[in-house]
């Protein structure tokens, strides 16, 4: 596999505007999924994907109190705009969670409450959740694409029909950063069952 931060990418994974703004800040790496309303599983296709922020859903009190400032600005805006990219990741590993315990033993290393992740590991609780541990890239500068229904709904992955170039992009923290947040996280991960991801 070549550099990260070479080619072009028309994958996108739908997260909060919220977490994605705490990746690109390097406040988190975390990412906790189950899948849309549309889906019936949670799957990663693709190892590297664009991160587009979506508004609906959101709340302040779902999340961690020294994470709520990162709501700032973001209320009250919607999914209905034109696309707008400032960052991709790439997964730097992948597990799923079918015990309470397990949820419990990550708790410290995501930006969520308790309460609402608890919330997400019951809703379909014959499906995992699947914990994403993502390296962020900033884009040098904003993408804007046109809206199209076909992103629209209750999903995960959307394929958009323009490519966008990640060329010049740069890691939102350095490597030493990087492993000192994600270290304590993997540590324990390690010993969850790994999620398959695509190529």
């Amino acid at each position: 596999m070549g550099s990260p931060r070479q080619g072009t990418l028309r994958h996108a994974l739908k997260e909060w505007a919220v977490a994605v703004r705490a990746l690109e800040r390097g406040e988190t790496a975390l990412v906790i999924r189950k899948g849309g309303i549309r889906e019936k599983a949670f799957a990663v296709p693709r190892r590297r994907f664009l991160l587009l922020p979506g508004y609906e859903h959101q709340r302040p009190e779902l999340l961690k109190p020294e994470f709520r400032d990162l709501m700032e600005g973001l209320s009250g805006l919607d999914d209905s705009g034109p696309l707008r990219f400032t960052s991709f990741a790439e997964v730097h590993a992948a597990y799923e969670i079918s015990e309470p315990e397990s949820l419990e033993a990550i708790d410290p290393h995501h930006m969520w409450t308790r309460r609402y992740a608890e919330s997400r590991f019951r809703w379909r609780p014959k499906k995992p959740l699947t914990v994403l541990l993502l390296r962020t890239y900033l884009l040098p500068e904003p993408v804007e694409l046109p809206y199209r229904e076909a992103y629209g709904g209750c999903k995960s992955w959307i394929e958009l029909e323009e490519e966008v170039s990640v060329a010049g992009a740069r890691p939102a923290l350095d490597d030493e950063a990087f492993e000192r947040l994600a270290d304590p996280a993997l540590a324990v991960l390690r010993d969850l069952e790994p999620a398959p991801v695509g190529g």
